[in-house]
């Protein structure tokens, strides 16, 4: 379901919504790459890792999104 090296940023086209902690330390972005939708993760402002999905919709990569920033999903 991931990509292979997932120790490097991903290039995203652009990004459809963005979802925040509400202690605005975890920041998602939801992105589109090629034919998959992706997140990158944030922390404390710095970037944590992205993850893309192939095969799935853009709500399923809101709805991780937003588990991270509600504290749901891990992604260390």
């Amino acid at each position: 379901m991931l990509q292979q090296d997932e120790s490097r940023m991903k290039v995203f086209q652009y990004i459809a919504s963005q979802y925040w902690s509400d202690d605005r330390v975890r920041k998602a972005d939801v992105g589109r790459s090629g034919d998959s939708w992706g997140v990158r993760f944030y922390e404390n402002n710095l970037w944590v890792k992205d993850e893309l999905y192939s095969n799935k919709s853009e709500g399923y990569a809101e709805d991780a999104a937003e588990n991270y920033t509600l504290g749901i999903k891990d992604v260390r």
